[in-house]
Order: structure tokens, then sequence, then C-alpha cells
């Protein structure tokens, strides 16, 4: 069992309070604090606390059989997820993640102009407080009526262009993104002002243009803003999740949430942010009829709950540690991360582990039965079983 140092990322995006408070620091932060990871990745892998390897990436490359198991060869000696605490403070860039297939076709063609590696980058987020989220595309039809409430003649005519496409919500969707540049500051003022008007309204799409005029303070001229009409717009509750496929058009705004996700930063991007836009890519890349899949756990056993996904790379599990030893869930590579309280992790040997808040461990595929104890809230990644 090996103690993590998980690496907190400062984007400017981030909260002053989410992160500081999870792991018992002041607030507010003096950076804004947006991620707290806890994976092998190259851009940020977590520190170990103990042990010649300075990294869990190092640890990884160092012993891929003796760390993944019978993985190791599948997933190329990478350990196939990334944990994350996740924490925006002001809504994240309208984005999209490739199929492997997409991300294996544009490496061949544009080396690592695009993506950096060949996997898809499912993603899971659950909400441990309130957490608003855009996340898939509208049905044509409520985008048409939306568009319609707010009036806007060019909004309008542009979807009746659309409607006889083969797929009208990707040629609307195309139009909008078209928009030429000098033209992107006016219309998103106007969409703005149209908003705040329908905001005014008791229903769902008063609560979307409530989320596009607040999301409009941080990200103002944006085309993202007249994007995000053509999006769902949700609001997790604590415990709620969503799982987000590749293809799924979204955008996080903000909240604090646990994301678990595979090892990847395939990422293409088409508003509300200040990194490089890929319109034509995103464009390729999106499934219009993809939607983020979203529930609640699944109790598998006493204490033990499972939060579902299609992944093929993940699977979050919540163990509410009780004086009762109860059997981690899962198998091959797992992180351990101890949200609050205290954990006991005690090894078929008698090795025991404690994790207080916000502290985590990484339990490599040798690593045989362990059991929990204690009065904490545990979440555990694991790979998918067969």
């Amino acid at each position: 069992m090996h103690r993590l140092i998980p690496v907190v990322f400062n984007d400017d995006w981030g909260s002053h309070v989410s992160i500081a408070s999870v792991t018992g620091r002041r607030i507010p932060t003096e950076q804004p604090e947006s991620e707290l990871w806890m994976g092998a990745h190259e851009a940020g892998p977590a520190g170990l606390v103990d042990g010649p390897h300075a990294t869990l990436l190092d640890l990884v490359a160092a012993d891929p059989s003796g760390t993944l198991g019978e993985l190791a060869d599948e997933f190329g000696g990478r350990l196939p997820f990334l944990l994350k605490v996740l924490a925006p403070g002001k809504a994240i860039s309208i984005q999209v993640h490739p199929t492997q297939e997409q991300a294996v076709e544009q490496r061949q063609l544009s080396g690592d102009a695009v993506y950096v590696d060949d996997w898809a980058k499912p993603e899971l987020l659950l909400a441990l407080a309130p957490f608003e989220v855009f996340v898939g595309l509208r049905e044509f039809e409520e985008s048409v009526a939306l568009i319609d409430r707010l009036a806007l003649a060019d909004l309008v005519g542009l979807a009746a262009d659309a409607r006889h496409a083969g797929d009208p919500v990707h040629a609307l969707l195309t139009a909008i993104l078209s928009t030429p540049p000098g033209e992107v500051a006016d219309l998103a003022r106007r969409v703005v002002a149209s908003c705040v008007r329908v905001s005014a309204t008791d229903d769902e799409f008063g609560e979307a243009t409530a989320a596009i005029v607040g999301i409009a303070e941080d990200h103002p001229d944006d085309i993202g803003l007249a994007v995000l009409l053509l999006m769902r717009h949700r609001v997790l509750h604590p415990g709620e999740f969503i799982d987000v496929a590749a293809g799924v058009l979204h955008s996080y705004v903000r909240g604090l949430g646990i994301e678990v996700l595979a090892n990847s930063d395939n990422v293409v991007r088409a508003g509300l942010t200040a990194k490089p836009v890929n319109v034509p890519e995103l464009l390729r890349i999106v499934d219009t009829s993809a939607d983020g899949v979203a529930g609640r756990p699944r109790r598998l056993s006493d204490g033990v709950e499972i939060f579902d996904s299609a992944s093929d790379r993940f699977r979050l599990f919540r163990v509410d540690a009780s004086a009762d030893p109860i059997a981690l869930p899962g198998g091959g590579p797992r992180i351990a991360f101890c949200l609050r309280g205290r954990v006991e992790l005690v090894g078929p040997t008698g090795e025991v582990a404690v994790l207080g808040d916000a502290e985590s461990l990484f339990l490599p595929a040798s690593t045989a039965a362990i059991t929990a104890t204690g009065d904490g809230e545990l979440y555990v990644v694991a790979t998918p079983a067969d």
C-alpha cells in the first residue's frame, strides 16, 4: 500500500474555497484551486510518501506487471484511470472527448498536434455538493423552442435552415460555431440580453438561461454562450452522478465533486476558454445523439455502493466503513481515497494503513484482499471486473 501526495492544480476557473475545505487548509486560498489529482498521468503524477520512487508514475513504469497485474499489456503499462477532486468556481470550457478509434485516426494524420495519446477519455462526475453542468445536446425541437422564446431573428433563421439537414442538431451547432469572428461579440451580447428576459420564467428554460447569464459574467462575448442554448442544463445534487462517454458535449459550471476518468488528456474545445479551440475536430467527433447518463449509486452489499459507468477503464465505489470489517471492492490496481473521517485498511498479512480526511493510497494489483473499518467515507477506483 503506497500513500499518495495528491497534486493541486491552479487553473483560473478553480475555487478559492472548495479543495482547501476538503483538505483542511486555510480558506480562501491565495490562488484558485481547480483540481486535486490522484493518479499517474504525466501532467501531474501523485507523489509517494515512502519508497525509492518519487511518483506513482515512476512506480508503475518501474514495475508494470507488479502494479497493474494482468492488465499491464492491455493498457500498455499505463494505469488506466485517474481520480480527481474537481472544484470549478466558474464554467469550464465546452468540450468533447474522442473515441479511441477517432484518437488513433487523428494521430496518424497529425501526430501529437490534436491528441497526445491513443485513448478515449470517458469520465464520471459525482457531486459532493450541488454541481451545475451542461451535458449533452437537446433534441432539435427543444432547441428551436428555446430559440423561439429568445426571439432572436438570426438564430431563428439558422434553426430554420438546419431543420431539413440529415442531422439538424449538428447543422445548427455548426452554424453557430461558424459565426464570423467579427460578429461573435454582438451575437453573444444579444443572446445574454434575451436570456435575462427568459430567466424570469419558472420553467426549465428559465433555469438554463439564468445559468447562461451567470456564465456570461466570467466569459463575456464568447460564442460558447450561444452554444449553451443547444445543451442540456442540470444540477446534480450530492450523491448524484453523471457518466460522460466519448462524443458527449459538456461543460461543468460550478460545484464540488469527485471525478474519475480514463488516464488520458485527449480533449477538444469550442468555447468558454482561453485555451486553444478546434472547432473542425469538435464537429467531427461530437455525437449529437449521445447524452450523459445521470443516476445514483447502486448497492452492492452492506456498506458498499457502485456508481455504474459504461467505461472499460474504471469503476467507482463508495465504502461506508463501520465497526465490522468490509472487504474492499474491486480488483487489479486500485486507488483508495478517504473523503472525510477515519478509515483503517488491513492487508491479509497484517499490514495496516490509516487514512484521514482527504488522504489516499495506491493499491497495486499484487496487493491481496484488504478490509476496511472505521467511521469514514471511502471512495475506491478500480478496473472493471470481467
